[in-house]
């Protein structure tokens, strides 16, 4: 299988339909299982590595879904691949540092991909669009009953599943959700959130794994279940925590269009012009004006011919496209990359009929 077939893939996902205020774009259910009578993959060899993965693989490639997904060991994908896999969040960052004995996998009409020898020997990803986790988890049920019709995974009554970190033992589920969080994030009161969510056993990190992950307003929200923690309890109470944020997101939005001088409508103007006349476009001047156009949308500022949905899928799928084509030609050192940016955010804008709105809300 060709390294490239996992990019062909990994449009199996994009952030996508926006059911909660503009705010969440996606969520994703981690699974995590390990075999008995081998070490965890931090403390293993290749040996053992492949061990594990002779043991996996051909269980995954028998399951319905799963036969002719694209399947590549680690040390087989270029740096460029594992950023743009990175950059969709098919990868992990501690997988995209893995090598020999450790797999990728990802199937053409799933929403999922797996990895073997990560931190932990097999590590499975649903995703779906929008705040729904009970879609991921339903598809993650029906992958572990299939692989467990095949397989032991290590387990015991007290803990549940076993992990590679203790206090994660239990069901082996961890929700992970995506937010656009622009007025959050332009109000500077992102380090005060990521206080108090750290008192929820809540975590929330950057989307962008990268030199530039500060750009975008893109954040991953991360729940830390605790052995004694059921899925239900977890999803019931990190629900609670998004559906918080998604109100105190929209309460500063307002407050920053309402604020006098304008300068929330000011930047909003300054992202449109920028991509309307650009002739050079880094990375993260795209991405933070990309933002600003959904933030505009959203408000009424931008409009256009097409339904509101639509353009919102349509800038997300934008934005997450030039970030895996950056991801893919950063390594080569593309000297022309900012230019096609540059041109490709035009052509956006001239494909997608709109108008700037110069009425102050």
């Amino acid at each position: 299988m060709k390294p490239e077939s996992l990019l062909k893939n990994a449009l199996n996902w994009q952030p996508g339909r926006n059911t909660t205020e503009g705010v969440v774009i996606g969520s994703i259910v981690r699974m995590v299982r390990n075999l008995p009578d081998f070490p965890f993959p931090g403390w293993s060899t290749e040996k053992v590595r492949n061990g594990v993965a002779e043991t996996i693989l051909p269980v995954i490639k028998s399951i319905r879904g799963y036969k002719n997904a694209a399947c590549v060991e680690m040390s087989d994908l270029s740096y460029g691949i594992r950023r743009a896999l990175l950059t969709r969040k098919q990868l992990t960052p501690c997988m995209a540092a893995r090598q020999d004995g450790c797999y990728v996998v990802i199937p053409q009409k799933r929403p999922v991909c797996l990895m073997v020898n990560e931190e932990e020997h097999l590590v499975a990803h649903a995703f779906r669009n929008g705040l729904n986790f009970d879609d991921s988890l339903d598809e993650l049920e029906e992958l572990d009953e299939a692989l467990q019709e095949q397989l032991t995974f290590a387990y015991n009554s007290q803990n549940g599943y076993l992990t590679s970190i203790p206090s994660e033992a239990g069901d082996g589920l961890q929700l992970y959700c995506l937010l656009h969080l622009p007025g959050l994030a332009i109000a500077n009161m992102m380090n005060q959130v990521t206080k108090a969510l750290e008192k929820l056993h809540v975590s929330i990190s950057p989307y962008f794994s990268d030199s530039q992950d500060d750009t975008g307003h893109l954040f991953v929200l991360f729940s830390i279940p605790g052995p004694e923690d059921s899925i239900e309890e977890i999803q019931e109470s990190f629900t609670d925590v998004v559906n918080h944020l998604v109100r105190r997101e929209q309460q500063v939005r307002r407050k920053l269009l309402n604020t006098p001088g304008l300068y929330l409508q000011d930047a909003i103007g300054r992202a449109y012009g920028l991509l309307t006349n650009c002739r050079r476009l880094s990375i993260k001047e795209l991405r933070d004006a990309v933002s600003l156009l959904r933030l505009g949308t959203l408000q009424g500022l931008l409009r256009w011919e097409e339904d509101e949905h639509t353009i919102l899928v349509e800038l997300n799928r934008f934005g997450l496209e030039q970030a895996t084509i950056t991801a893919l030609a950063e390594e080569h050192g593309d000297p022309g990359l900012c230019l096609r940016r540059a041109s490709a955010a035009r052509d956006f804008l001239n494909n997608h009929p709109h108008h700037f709105s110069d009425t102050t809300i």
